[in-house]
């Protein structure tokens, strides 16, 4: 199978609220690496240069959770309530 064809097995069911939270988003302002964007394989998150703050599109995170050791000391992540986020059908 080719990558596309696995792409059907996955669905994302996504809560009404973030399972991603940031401690403080002013923190972000001021962080160098800023190395949330690139471990993230679903590019949940992305810096809006104009407003200057960090967005989080969580209703498309894969679950991997690389997001919290990338910034333990600002992204808060668990895992999504049951019945929400991913699952895959074989």
């Amino acid at each position: 199978m080719s990558g596309e064809e696995y792409l059907p097995l996955v669905k994302i069911t996504p809560d009404e609220k973030s399972h991603i939270t940031l401690k403080n988003a002013n923190h972000c302002k001021t962080c160098r690496l800023r190395a949330c964007l690139y471990v993230c394989p679903s590019a949940v998150f992305f810096w809006d240069e104009l407003a200057e703050k960090l967005d989080i599109f969580w209703r498309r995170c894969v679950e991997c959770a690389a997001c919290e050791p990338a910034c333990p000391q600002n992204i808060e992540y668990e895992n999504p309530r049951g019945g929400y986020g991913v699952s895959y059908h074989l």
